[in-house]
């Protein structure tokens, strides 16, 4: 900005002055909304969690003069029945001119809302219009008016609006007058755009970035000679276009992968050709497969297509980050499934999707704090027997968890070493007892390994397993006592040895199932919390009760959870699973990890003790680790069905996603979706019963009641056992 405009206008950097409020009626009436664009967001620290995403529009007062405002209203503070009317001139601004009932919210703000602005055009100087560069990959406007100082800059996030990732799908998103310079649009070209077709706009000839914003009939003869003069004549809004190279950029980012790199068209075609067709090694003639030219292409756009579906959803976890929880709530699994449809066509039949407009049906997470030491004792009286009942217990490790100085108590509790009811001297004698019946049972595995060859190999196998399990963690990393098998060529400590023992060990109490790999990832975090030898096997004990199936040699218990997994995605996401089976995902083999070590590998250490101390209460549902899958792959199914199209592409995206995922949003989701499927569930069971009701021959008391018409009943999806067993 030239130092004449510096010294004229004050810059406001303080957060919490950003609004401008022009000195106009704030009486609320209805307002046609002219303009709207999302995720343009107000950047009050260089702290991208601190962002704060809202909506520019511009508005028309009929009832005063046809008075036009530019606006920007955070997302948290649009009403519910407003916030249709913005997301429909958004996507679909070529209907701006129809009437909408959102409010022009003006000077009544209360400290809430002081991020909020709403100004007349009138009020406005000029406004300082940077596209996005290399520097600044959003682009940005700043309002400058007349009484002197300037608005914060509002950021267009385009990689987040609905509305330019629509026109990316649909047209291209480009445009210009000059059809040789076709280029992609960015936000700040369409609100320049639509504002150009309201009031005269000229460019600064010092400053490029300066727009002086005035009436049209307030344009100078002097003014009107040099619009004349220049030829051709450029509309003014295009000189607010990217530079061609950062557009490149960001239509690399959207996806355009002919541009990724610079190859012949045989290799470009190959790879598409791929690409769109799974990418089977048959489609390309076997004289080529092993061309270098080709499967440096082919993997440039599977590299490609996985760092984009990564890209945005590491965006989107950033907006929704500050969220209000309304907004929030509505992009978790049935609300958040877009698209427009009443019916779904999946293996359980064609049925209604049973959404609600209500707000008050949306439901919620209950996440809270984790329990205190001190709310821990206040659980129990003098002779350390519980006094508030066992499900308020668990109700409350489900919603917070514990605090980490009281897994090493409460964890036997949780697996079934101690029973709730029980006093401190009965579970003292307890522990007498089990440390007594764990002594013999180490004792029968070292007669059983000096006689069984079987013995010794699995003694091999647990060996080998267990000096790869957790050795980044402190409690098992140190290698400072030889290792006592000769056959082993790494040093070990007290604490891995004790976990072959434990192990071993249960080799002699399930001889039956016997060790498989696997069971070291579940054992190593009870040892290292409980640190006990004896509590840490019988934890275990407890632990393998629930997760026996898992290990079993012909697969039955995978099965059946994969079986359950795939009928629940079915019923609560039928898109994404139509995305699965066209990709031959549906086999769902990349949720296998997840459920075997109940996602062990997928967080770290401390959230995956966040994690099992939930999943233990069994306070929604004894299987509730499908609802935390169910979780994950809702909160990336928008990125999954727009970038990848194969299973390989899947199964890497998701491999990918470990150590990476928010435990606790997570788990917020997850419940969020149980509430919904048992929703879902009541819903479908009383239409089911209503139509039975409803049925002629329904009030014969002579005969049961017929089933309903095949017809209409086959829009009600069946629900299965195994998905009845998920309410219990």
């Amino acid at each position: 900005m030239p130092d004449s405009l510096k010294e004229e206008f004050s810059f406001v950097n303080d957060p919490s002055i950003v609004t401008y409020t022009s000195p106009v009626s704030t009486t609320e009436k209805p307002a046609k909304l002219l303009f709207s664009k999302s995720k343009v967001y107000v950047h009050p620290s260089a702290n991208n969690s601190s962002y704060i995403p809202g909506y520019i529009s511009i508005v028309e007062r009929p009832l005063n003069h046809g008075q036009q405002l530019i606006a920007w209203t955070p997302e948290m503070l649009i009403p519910s029945e407003d916030l249709e009317a913005y997301v429909q001139v958004d996507t679909n601004p070529e209907e701006n001119e129809q009437d909408s009932t959102v409010m022009v919210h003006s000077a009544s703000f209360e400290d809430s809302s002081l991020y909020a602005m709403s100004t007349s055009i009138q009020d406005i100087h000029s406004l300082n219009v940077r596209p996005p560069s290399f520097t600044k990959w959003y682009g940005s406007i700043v309002f400058n008016f007349k009484d002197g100082h300037s608005s914060t800059p509002f950021w267009f996030h385009d990689d987040e609006s609905s509305s330019t990732v629509l026109q990316k799908k649909t047209q291209g998103g480009k445009w210009c007058s000059d059809e040789q310079k076709q280029q992609t649009r960015w936000g700040g070209d369409e609100f320049m755009e639509r504002l150009c077709a309201l009031v005269s706009i000229q460019r600064s000839e010092k400053d490029v970035t300066l727009y002086h914003i005035g009436k049209k009939e307030e344009v100078s003869q002097q003014q009107q000679q040099q619009q004349q003069q220049q030829q051709p004549k450029v509309p003014i809004y295009e000189t607010t276009q990217m530079d061609p190279l950062i557009a490149s950029l960001k239509e690399l980012k959207w996806g355009l992968f002919e541009k990724f790199s610079r190859v012949t068209k045989f290799s470009r075609n190959t790879a598409a050709t791929v690409l769109l067709q799974g990418q089977n090694s048959s489609l390309i003639p076997s004289k080529f497969q092993e061309n270098d030219t080709v499967r440096r292409t082919m993997d440039d756009y599977d590299s490609a297509r996985i760092f984009l579906a990564k890209w945005a959803a590491s965006m989107a976890a950033q907006s929704d980050q500050y969220a209000s929880q309304e907004h929030r709530y509505r992009n978790v699994g049935l609300w958040g499934h877009q698209g427009g449809w009443d019916e779904e066509n999946t293996s359980l039949g064609i049925f209604e999707i049973l959404n609600s407009e209500s707000d008050s049906s949306i439901p919620t997470h209950t996440r809270s704090s984790p329990i205190t030491t001190e709310q821990w004792r206040s659980f129990f009286d003098a002779s350390g027997r519980l006094t508030v009942g066992e499900p308020y217990v668990l109700e409350s490790i489900f919603r917070g968890g514990l605090d980490p100085a009281l897994r090493k108590e409460a964890w036997p509790f949780l697996l079934g070493v101690y029973k709730w009811e029980s006093t401190l001297e009965q579970r003292e004698h307890q522990l007498v007892e089990n440390r007594k019946h764990y002594q013999e049972l180490k004792n029968k595995w070292d007669i059983q390994i000096a006689e069984s060859s079987h013995c010794q190999d699995q003694k091999h196998r647990i060996d080998k397993d267990v000096h790869r399990t957790d050795r980044t963690t402190l409690f098992y990393s140190k290698e400072d006592i030889p290792n006592p098998d000769p056959i082993m060529n790494a040093g070990t400590n007290c604490n891995l040895e004790t976990l072959k023992d434990i192990l071993c060990a249960y080799n002699v109490y399930d001889s039956e199932l016997g060790y498989v790999q696997g069971m070291s990832d579940l054992l190593s975090p009870l040892y290292a919390v409980i640190g006990d030898e004896a509590l840490a096997f019988w934890a275990f004990v407890g632990f393998m009760g629930r997760t026996k199936g898992n290990f079993l040699m012909d697969q039955s218990g995978m099965h059946k959870q994969l079986s359950t997994m795939d009928q629940l995605l079915q019923l609560m996401d039928p898109q994404l699973y139509r995305h699965f089976q066209r990709t031959d995902s549906y086999n769902l083999f990349f949720c296998f990890r997840w459920l075997l070590v109940w996602f062990k590998r997928e967080f770290n250490w401390d959230d995956t003790l966040s994690l099992w101390e939930a999943l233990w209460t069994n306070y929604l549902s004894s299987q509730f680790h499908l609802f935390v899958a169910l979780s994950i792959l809702d909160q990336h199914r928008e990125f999954i069905m727009d970038y990848l199209k194969s299973f390989d592409e899947i199964l890497k995206y998701i491999n990918d996603l470990a150590l990476t995922m928010d435990i606790q949003e997570t788990l917020q989701r997850a419940e969020i979706l149980f509430y919904q499927f048992k929703q879902r569930v009541e819903a479908l069971d009383k239409k089911r019963t209503n139509l039975v009701v409803s049925s002629p021959s329904s009030s014969s008391s002579t005969s049961p009641p017929p089933p309903p018409s095949s017809q209409t009943s086959s829009k009600i999806p069946m629900i299965s056992p195994l998905l009845r067993d998920l309410l219990s």
